[in-house]
Formats: C-alpha cells, structure tokens, sequence
C-alpha cells in the first residue's frame, strides 16, 4: 500500500505542476468557438471508465486489423509506425508521436517493430456518443502531460491488476484502490482533453438534457441490475407518466428508458465476457439473470451471437446491433 499511496502523490504533484506551467507557456491557449454552456449536472451523465494500459511489443492479431470497438485507444509509438484508416481519412504517426483513435469502425496497421504505450478507455455520453472521437496525432514533445499522466497509471495497474488483459471493470479491487485508480485515470482525461482542445479537436455536445431525464439516468445508473425494471416506476420517480418520460428520453438520447438500460446490460456484459476467466454462468448471475439460458438467449437476441462466440471472435457489438436495445427483453 505505501507504494501504491507514494505513486499517487508523486503523480499528483507533477501532472498538476505540469498543467500550472502548462497554462502559464499557453501551451493549452484558449480555443475559439469552446462552448461554457455545459453545468457540471451536464457533464455528470458522462459514463468514463478505464478499460486498460499497456507498453510493449504490439501483438501480432491486433497489427494489421479492422476494429469496430465501442472504445478509445489512445497510442505513443516508441518505436516503428502505425497508420490508422477510417472511411477515406488516413493518418500515420511514428516514433515519438501520439496518435487518438476513433469508436467509428477504422483499420489499424502497426509496423512489425512497433512498441507502443497504450491507454484504451471510454468517455460517453448516455447516447452512447464518444465526447471526443475524431482522430489525430500529436508529438509527444509538444504533449509531455500525456506521457506523464500515463505512466504512472500504467504503473498503477500494472502493480494492482496483474493479468488484465481487456477490462479492468471485471477485476476485483478494494474500495481505496478503486478511488486512486479513478483519480489517476481523471488525471490522465486532463491531460488527453486539453490535447484535443490546443489542436482545435471539439468536444460533442449534450448539454441541456431536461431536469427529469437526468433525473431517470441516475435512478438508472444505481439500480441493481437483479431489480425487476418497471416504468411506472421510473415515470413516478421523476413526476411524468411512462408516454411523456419516453417520449423525453426518445427526443434527447434516441433511447426509450429500457433502451437505454438495455444498454447499458449490454455493455457491462460484454465488459466481462472480455474476461476470459470469467466463466458465463457468473456473469449471468452477475447481470441480474434468473439463470445462464436466459442470459445467453438474451445476448443472442441482441448481438445475434452467443455469448461464446463473441468471446471467441473477440469483437464487440456492431452499431446496426443498437437497434436491438430498445426491445423489451424480459
């Protein structure tokens, strides 16, 4: 514990001595057009969580390959190159440079010497909406806040979570190191947020979701996943009756309430299948699940795989599958 509190510390002081000076070089000057529009109630529907970190030798399925996940890769290339492909758009960084990808579907092609550090997270809206989610690529000089809020972090996870491969979500932790890890990982969104704004990258926007429906998402957000899901419910929680709260939540975010809970089952579960120890049957019971048929029989019907063979392919919900969600599924 005293060295994962000293890693803490240390990180601290010198990323918030790195955004000081930072801030008084105007190496992150004022960006035109950057809305304040946004309340912090706003910004706290944003769903963020770090899924994983590591430095290394780029492995040999993930060199040359087409990726539809629903997650950031954020990459420094120690060595080699990579040139990321999305749509007819293509950028390439090298040694020395970072590069920020995309949830959009894109096609990732390392060099075969290429080391990276790498740091793979999400920063959402309820929508599902990346807050930053166009690609670019940065030098690491002009940058440093990037590699020193990483590192540590990688340091921290590297100590605390051995043999996470996919999701940091599915390992067990204690309380404080699930605060520290959190509070590294704020660090690190600083830094990866101030980036994008100095090179003109915009933040997309949901600002002014109506009181109620922020409201709903948080009475959804803490409901535990083996309560019976009931509108009614939901509707007298927040003062509307079930036909105007869905149509709120269809105005604002696309998604009627169970849509959106649907959803987010959808996400938690493949956040754990991504966990190859974790065996399904676990999981069902984990997700609320009155038994492992069940829940497989609903992860078919959402993704049209079972849970097996998603796990097998390795791939993550394709974005026409999202239309599944709002279907009820008892």
């Amino acid at each position: 514990m005293p060295c994962s509190q000293g890693i803490v510390k240390a990180v601290i002081k010198q990323v918030n001595n790195s955004f000081v000076a930072a801030s008084s070089s105007k190496i992150f000057p004022a960006v035109p057009g950057i809305s304040t529009d946004f309340t912090v109630e706003d910004f706290s529907v944003l769903h963020h969580r770090l899924l994983w970190c590591y430095e290394g030798e780029v492995l040999e399925e993930n060199r040359n390959r087409h990726c539809r996940e629903r997650h950031t890769s954020v990459w420094l290339l120690r060595e080699g190159c990579v040139t990321l492909r999305c749509g007819r758009k293509s950028w390439r960084a090298n040694e020395g440079q970072w590069i920020f990808g995309t949830t959009q579907p894109h096609h990732q092609c390392f060099s075969t010497d290429a080391r990276i550090l790498s740091v793979n997270f999400k920063v959402q809206w309820p929508s599902g909406e990346s807050l930053i989610d166009e690609p670019l690529v940065v030098a690491g000089s002009d940058f440093p806040e990037l590699e020193q809020a990483a590192l540590p972090l990688l340091a921290f996870v590297r100590e605390h979570f051995k043999g996470v491969r996919n999701d940091l979500w599915g390992a067990r932790t204690d309380v404080l190191k699930f605060f520290q890890l959190h509070q590294l990982f704020s660090l690190w969104l600083v830094a990866y947020v101030q980036a994008a704004l100095a090179s003109r990258i915009l933040p997309t926007r949901m600002a002014g979701l109506d009181s109620r429906i922020l409201a709903a998402l948080r009475y959804l957000d803490h409901r535990p996943w083996a309560a019976p899901f009931r509108e009614q419910e939901l509707a007298d929680s927040v003062g509307l009756s079930v036909s105007h709260l869905n149509r709120l939540f269809v105005g604002q975010l696309a998604l009627t309430p169970r849509g959106y809970l649907q959803k987010r089952r959808f996400a938690s579960a493949t956040a754990l299948l991504a966990e190859e120890d974790t065996p399904v049957k676990k999981i069902a019971y984990n997700l609320g699940f009155s038994s492992p048929g069940h829940f497989c029989y609903w992860f078919r019907k959402a993704s049209g795989r079972s849970p097996l063979e998603w796990r097998t392919a390795g791939e993550v919900l394709n974005a026409a599958v999202s239309e599944r969600y709002d279907q009820k599924v008892e």
